[in-house]
């Protein structure tokens, strides 16, 4: 399936699918097939591929992807035909925020991080109070034991999604340590 792997909230994509066959050998094509993409988000969003040839080209257009927030979906190409379904393929789409807005480049997980330091930085210049209550209002800090732990499990997860992206950007494993012996 030829659906992008990334695009940008706002964008617009087209692509082309070709005609194939399924496991008994039938070729599934525009012929008499309808290709679906099913893409996960806060809604269900389906795109329905048209005739191109003997394949597909299928579309999503500008409002289509602002209605994705930035993150990773889930979509799931299939066809249709006379009360049959095939699926075809599946896979992830990575949706960046749109151009023009306030991007930080930063992975969920990273920006996580940053306000955890943010916050272990400012319990440690503000003092010890942990807790304070002014009128009918109150405010609980978390306790810094507990911001220690959640900075550790964040820096690992972090550790991990570099590596991860290091591995996909064809880098190799960071991990590995290579010795040369003479």
């Amino acid at each position: 399936m030829n659906i992008p792997k990334e695009l940008f909230a706002g964008d617009s994509a087209i692509w082309d699918d070709l005609p194939t066959t399924n496991n008994l050998g039938e070729t599934i094509d525009s012929s008499l097939w309808t290709l679906y993409y099913a893409i996960s988000g806060a809604a269900l969003l389906t795109l329905t591929g048209v005739a191109q040839g003997s394949g597909w080209r299928t579309t999503i257009t500008k409002a289509q992807t602002t209605t994705l927030a930035a993150g990773n979906f889930y979509w799931q190409a299939y066809a249709e035909y006379s009360g049959k379904r095939v699926t075809l393929g599946s896979g992830r789409i990575l949706v960046r925020a749109a151009a023009g807005a306030a991007v930080s480049g930063k992975s969920q997980i990273r920006q996580d991080l940053d306000a955890v330091q943010a916050a272990i930085r400012a319990m440690l210049s503000g003092g010890a109070v942990a807790e304070y209550s002014i009128g009918n209002r109150s405010l609980r800090k978390i306790p810094m034991t507990e911001l220690i732990t959640l900075e550790s499990k964040l820096k690992r997860e972090v550790l991990a999604e570099e590596k991860a992206e290091k591995l996909a950007n064809g880098l190799g494993n960071p991990s590995n340590i290579f010795v040369r012996f003479k």
